[in-house]
């Protein structure tokens, strides 16, 4: 059986099987199960936007798109879920249901986000886990008690970050705290929650978002997905372990390093995450989110992929703008959607900037897995991709080719450089520009 994995899919434009080059089409036709992250919302016409960030809001036809493409297998679980509010979400649920596709890792409660998604082909049956650790604690759904109604909303992967300073410069970030008057607001507000603080080494610094400092022997940052999210999404897992012959877990991880978004390397609490999650029975791990390529891990009888990039990053055909978006890229708030997608592709100058101007964001791949059902992952082979972000034709840009051999070689380059540290490593072939991992 194949599998294709795919990363994000963002776009609000049709016919994306007749733009994509035919020959990554004919892979996607070829295998058994396609996967892809829906990296948008589909509200209907009269939900409102919520007022903060980069909202990606597309049209209920957009998953017809998906489906052209062979994709069976996808996540709804990112940091855009809830772009539209909670009326949002149910939208963009019935927009799936109503075609025959139902999204992981979404739902109108905890529970059926949480849930596995299944997904039945000619020799196996797949079962696949969404979550989402940027926005998790945003756009989480709840499930009802006896005093309140359920949420709509994603299966959340939360975790904290706390910066850990030797005592030196702990101290001296204290006497910060204490000259801002921080402190003395944070011991305030604990005497009213009756949450006081009483141990010397730690405390919470800046409002409104403090940052938890401890005392330690180094200056760093000390990462932890939450323990109950985990522990869930292992049940979740081995729920579907116990009905499907292979697993799936998809992640939306932009965190990488050092808190950055598009850092090479995942946050350490991601890929522990990842381990817990190939050790409660995922077969694969499927990460999505900083448009860009991160380092594969082989880890036991499981193959972790911490970003597989794009599949379609088609930024420029979302004619869904709410004000906000304009004013926060200091536009009149009577701007054309052009107007802003135009701003954030060229600089003053007219180059390119930002995703348009950083070649991470212009390579990609489609990941081809071959899995026996009976006794899991045989071999990987990564086929990469250009997503053509500065190509003049608007119709192209954003939509992928497959890569020449030159360019081949320098993705899966990077690739082989990003997955040093957990020993993994592709061996390229330069006839056929793809590279593979033998299980």
């Amino acid at each position: 059986m194949r599998i294709i994995a795919t990363g994000d899919a963002l776009f609000a434009s049709r016919n994306l099987r007749g733009r994509i080059d035919p020959e990554l089409v004919s892979l996607l036709d070829e295998a058994d199960a396609v996967f892809t992250n829906a990296e948008f919302t589909t509200p209907a016409h009269d939900t409102p936007a919520y007022p903060e960030g980069y909202t990606l809001g597309s049209h209920p036809w957009a998953v017809d798109e998906l489906k052209s493409l062979g994709v069976n297998l996808v996540s709804g679980a990112n940091n855009h879920t809830g772009d539209y509010g909670h009326v949002g979400v149910l939208d963009t649920l019935r927009a799936f249901e109503e075609r025959g596709l139902t999204p992981a890792g979404l739902g109108r409660t905890l529970a059926e986000a949480r849930r596995p998604v299944f997904t039945d082909v000619a020799d196996a049956r797949i079962g696949l886990v969404g979550t989402a650790t940027t926005a998790a604690a945003d756009f989480l759904a709840s499930d009802a008690s006896p005093w309140g109604a359920a949420r709509p909303g994603l299966n959340p992967l939360r975790w904290s970050v706390s910066v850990e300073l030797p005592e030196s410069q702990y101290e001296q970030l204290r006497a910060i705290d204490e000259a801002l008057g921080t402190a003395r607001t944070h011991r305030e507000t604990d005497r009213v929650e009756i949450r006081e603080n009483t141990d010397p080494n730690w405390f919470n610094f800046g409002v409104p978002n403090a940052v938890k400092v401890r005392k330690g022997s180094q200056a760093r940052l000390v990462w932890q997905a939450d323990p109950r999210d985990v522990e869930a999404n292992c049940r979740a897992i081995r729920d579907a372990k116990g009905t499907a012959d292979v697993v799936i877990v998809s992640i939306h991880a932009h965190e990488g390093e050092q808190d950055g978004w598009y850092h090479a390397q995942p946050a350490p609490f991601i890929v522990d995450a990842c381990h817990a999650f190939v050790e409660a029975g995922a077969d694969l791990v499927l990460c999505h989110g900083p448009h860009m390529l991160r380092g594969i891990d082989r880890y036991r009888d499981g193959v972790i992929f911490y970003s597989l990039g794009s599949l379609v990053s088609d930024f420029e055909t979302s004619a869904r703008v709410p004000v906000e978006m304009f004013q926060k890229y200091a536009l009149a708030d009577d701007s054309y959607p052009s107007d802003l997608h135009q701003m954030r592709r060229r600089d003053a100058n007219g180059e390119p900037q930002g995703f348009y101007g950083d070649e991470r964001f212009d390579t990609s791949c489609f990941a081809a897995i071959d899995v026996d059902p009976d006794t899991g992952v045989k071999s990987v082979t990564v086929v990469p991709t250009q997503l053509r972000m500065n190509e003049e034709r608007h119709a192209l840009r954003g939509i992928p080719r497959r890569a020449d051999v030159e360019e081949a070689r320098a993705i899966v380059d990077r690739l082989n450089a990003m997955s040093e540290p957990y020993g993994t490593k592709l061996e390229f072939d330069e006839e056929t520009g793809v590279g593979t991992l033998t299980l």
